[in-house]
């Protein structure tokens, strides 16, 4: 979940801060640590960093202008791609309904009214596919037909946002959700098909299209031919809907 999002000013004054979860942060510290690290990222490489891990949480970063900081601590078993959606329209929203805001020298929290209730319908509703009920019951079929099959022990549909179509095992979930963060951060897009060998067994995910990712485990020893052969059947069948 997001635990945290705060505006900061580069210079490290914390302007803004809304919090969602439990997690006890200083925020005099977290702004200085995160004021000390842009000026670092920017004298060695001349840009700005775009995400850090801590322990079990991660930070997600957007520059609005020249002088604030955008950051959201989230779990580290989140979706970076879900997030980093999040973040950029919270970016939108506060560049341009807040522009005056911004541009002053001294802001406070004061010149932000109205954004709690715009981070809380942003950031506190639930993630979930938004889809027609029938479609989304032929979906699941389709998925229940491919898990029946002695070869798969499981399988996911997946946004591209990284939000599953319904609950699996989590354990396969995070797995599937760390594969598309990590090809999202490297080329702004999910690939067209990615096969992993995980504790003995094949992961394949596969591009359907600009929505959704088919995620399938299959079972110890089944050739990898043939597991490739029934994701793309099911593939099919989910693009010719």
């Amino acid at each position: 979940m997001i635990q945290h999002f705060l505006i900061l000013k580069r210079t490290g004054e914390n302007i803004y801060k809304k919090c969602f979860g439990n997690i006890d942060m200083n925020e005099t510290i977290m702004s200085g640590f995160f004021s000390a690290f842009f000026t670092f990222t920017q004298s060695l490489c001349g840009a700005d960093v775009q995400d850090v891990e801590l322990g079990s949480y991660r930070m997600l970063f957007e520059s609005v202008g020249k002088e604030i900081i955008l950051a959201i601590i989230v779990d580290k078993s989140d979706s970076i791609i879900n997030v980093q959606q999040k973040l950029r329209e919270l970016k939108n929203i506060i560049g341009s309904q807040f522009e005056d805001a911004i541009k002053k020298n001294a802001c406070r929290t004061e010149d932000f009214k109205g954004l709690n209730d715009i981070c809380e319908q942003l950031i506190s509703k639930p993630a979930t596919i938004s889809m027609d009920e029938n479609l989304k019951s032929i979906y699941s079929r389709i998925l229940e037909e491919l898990r029946s099959n002695n070869e798969i022990l499981d399988c996911v549909l997946l946004s591209i946002n990284g939000i599953p179509l319904q609950t699996t095992k989590k354990d396969f979930l995070d797995l599937c959700i760390k594969q598309m963060d990590a090809f999202w951060k490297f080329k702004s897009k999910v690939l067209d098909q990615i096969i992993l060998y995980y504790e003995d067994r094949y992961v394949i995910l596969h591009k359907i299209n600009e929505s959704f990712v088919l995620s399938v485990l299959l079972r110890k020893d089944t050739p990898i031919g043939y597991g490739t052969l029934l994701v793309e059947e099911t593939v099919n069948k989910i693009a010719n809907l």
